[in-house]
């Protein structure tokens, strides 16, 4: 069966709460972003893509969630390393939520909901390639787009060519929904479906929960994929303040001899895995890591003076719906029937 757009899903019946406020998570933890933080003209567009509808449990008048927070301190480090290629201000970086699923995806020092794309093993042997070329050539880290994401997906008929993304899963790390929801409900909310945005947004919310101890509630080897990424991406001396890696790197002057004969026999036994199960890729990740060390990315300037606004501005021109040659037909024919659902008009204002 084809995974199509998301709104074409079967809808879950509602918890019997009538009232918004009523559906809200209960929590005192801080919340790391609001729906009105982004413009009016990405939500209308959102609404377009995705209907009027939380993502996950399609309860109807959801919120409009940063996928990257806001405030995500990480995002600098994430941009030095060349992995955010797109304006977190932008509808590639949304998704709708309804009140419960949004405070229980931002509790963001203890996540109690996540979604992440279902194949990671695609994620890590394209880093694996990406390292190897980086290392014969200085260029900068490429990353899979949304299309590459879902063209992987079409290829082997699991969506349409023309769907808006690749596959995700989303995984309660706290059953917040029960007695609301039964069993065969969260087995429905578990099915893989479209999501139109940038899959490096998921990954990143996926690193994050791997420092939460909620994080065993995924199977093993979800867990062991994103450790592997998380490695791939980040384990890189490039990426460390020069006085921080002196300090913690640098092994005592009797030992360099040792390791460097060690670590010259070990790399002379590596070589690139054949297989394409999870843990030859995983174990695979692995080998090329270790094999490159700290070679395979491009020196860049300390995250702490990245310009997350220069970076959103940078990257929105490229995510334009409607350009500067766009008409208001254009804007008419995109967007008038969007205002023939009383939901979506619910929804925007």
């Amino acid at each position: 069966m084809i995974a199509g757009k998301s709104k074409d899903r079967a809808r879950i019946p509602p918890p019997e709460s009538p009232s918004r406020s009523s559906r809200r998570y209960d929590s005192s933890q801080p919340r790391t972003d609001i729906s009105n933080a982004f413009s009016e003209s990405v939500k209308v567009e959102v609404a377009r893509i995705t209907g009027a509808s939380c993502w996950n449990c399609s309860i109807p008048d959801p919120e409009f969630a940063h996928v990257v927070a806001q405030k995500d301190s990480q995002a600098p480090y994430w941009i030095q390393a060349g992995l955010f290629p797109f304006s977190f201000k932008t509808a590639i970086n949304c998704i709708t939520l309804c009140p419960t699923c949004h405070s229980a995806f931002d509790r963001y020092s203890d996540p109690c909901w996540v979604f992440l794309p279902t194949n990671l093993a695609f994620f890590i042997k394209w880093e694996m390639e990406d390292q190897a070329r980086r290392a014969q050539v200085a260029v900068p880290r490429t990353v899979p787009t949304i299309a590459k994401y879902r063209d992987h997906f079409a290829s082997q008929g699991l969506v349409s060519h023309d769907a808006l993304g690749g596959l995700y899963q989303g995984y309660f790390l706290k059953d917040f929904l029960h007695p609301v929801c039964n069993s065969s409900i969260l087995e429905i909310l578990a099915t893989p479906k479209v999501w139109h945005g940038h899959p490096m947004a998921a990954i990143r919310r996926g690193i994050a929960i791997l420092g939460s101890a909620r994080c065993y509630t995924l199977d093993r080897t979800t867990i062991d994929q994103l450790t592997t990424l998380r490695r791939l991406y980040f384990d890189d001396k490039n990426l460390i303040a020069k006085r921080l890696a002196q300090i913690y790197h640098n092994p005592p002057a009797d030992h360099k001899r040792k390791r460097g004969d060690d670590e010259s026999n070990h790399n002379n036994r590596k070589s690139l895995p054949t297989d394409t199960d999870n843990h030859g890729t995983v174990q695979g990740a692995h080998d090329i890591g270790d094999a490159q060390g700290a070679h395979h990315a491009c020196a860049l300037p300390d995250h702490s003076f990245v310009d997350i606004d220069a970076h959103n501005d940078f990257y929105a021109s490229n995510n334009w719906v409607l350009g500067p040659n766009a008409t208001g037909n254009d804007a008419i024919n995109r967007y008038a029937p969007l205002f023939q659902s009383i939901d979506t008009v619910r929804l925007l204002n």
